[in-house]
């Protein structure tokens, strides 16, 4: 928060908010038509989703700095990215204009206007708490134009589905777990509410874009989407792989657009790049607002 302290006097338009779970999560993706700048910055606080690599320089084992993640991001470089491309944040900034990937804060070769224009405060294993950000800070501070999104599918992570069902035939269904499929929508909708509360001044703008519903799609439209697989990952076996256990010695699947997960928790670039393409309209409600 240092940094927004130090530019507090500037007004932030716009912050990209992503609150997730701490476990959360070469592609042919265009991106869409890019707009005029609509907005001098954009600020990313989260989890693994929207880490673009500050981990690498945290000392923790949960970095992506190495193969398979980043083969499909430019130049083949693992960025710390927690997927084989770009995020569902890399595609909104170049959308609205204001750049093509947003850096990682503790990036120590970042120049003034890097940090000026944007960047992802997020870490993975972090989530969202008082360490990153919270919403009142961040309207003290001088956003008044913040997007936020919920949780994703939990039960349908290949992840959760093998950690809940190795000890029984849905190990090998591969199905997502039922058990589980109210945490994200009843939380969901409880953030959703605690939103529009805080709707007490006329110039703040607080949208919730729901990935909920947009992952969920792609998971029950899995071949009318174009994927072969939706519940195992790209790296190794796609059952427990992230982080360090999707390493240089793990196998890689041929065409990772072909799987909605890069890994066991993360979605692959054109998964993330069908959910930016489900909020764009929301994203234009916040330009217009």
């Amino acid at each position: 928060m240092s940094f927004l302290n130090r530019y507090s006097s500037h007004p932030v338009q716009v912050v990209l908010l992503v609150h997730s779970l701490s476990i959360l999560i070469s592609s042919a993706v265009s991106t869409e038509t890019r707009k005029e700048a609509s907005f001098p910055a954009i600020f990313v606080f989260g989890d693994s989703t929207v880490d673009p690599g500050n981990n690498n320089y945290i000392g923790t084992p949960f970095t992506s700095d190495f193969p398979p993640y980043g083969i499909d991001f430019e130049n083949h470089i693992p960025t710390g990215r927690f997927t084989n491309g770009r995020l569902v944040t890399d595609f909104i900034a170049s959308y609205v204009g204001i750049k093509e990937y947003v850096p990682p804060y503790l990036d120590p070769t970042l120049s003034m206007e890097e940090l000026l224009t944007g960047v992802s405060f997020a870490s993975a294993g972090s989530g969202f708490d008082t360490l990153t950000a919270s919403l009142t800070d961040l309207v003290d501070l001088g956003a008044r134009k913040i997007l936020t999104a919920g949780l994703p599918p939990i039960e349908c992570l290949p992840i959760v589905i093998t950690l809940n069902s190795l000890h029984s035939d849905a190990f090998h269904k591969r199905n997502c777990i039922d058990s589980l499929s109210s945490v994200a929508p009843d939380y969901n909708q409880l953030m959703g509410q605690t939103l529009k509360d805080m709707h007490n001044s006329s110039d703040l703008h607080i949208l919730y874009v729901d990935i909920h519903n947009s992952l969920l799609n792609i998971l029950r439209n899995t071949k009318k989407l174009g994927f072969e697989d939706a519940n195992s990952g790209c790296c190794g076996t796609g059952l427990l792989e992230t982080s360090f256990l999707c390493n240089p010695d793990s196998p890689v699947c041929s065409d990772a657009s072909s799987y909605v997960f890069f890994d066991s928790v993360h979605p692959t670039e054109r998964a993330y790049y069908i959910v930016f393409k489900d909020i764009i309209p929301t994203i234009d409600l916040l330009i217009n607002s």
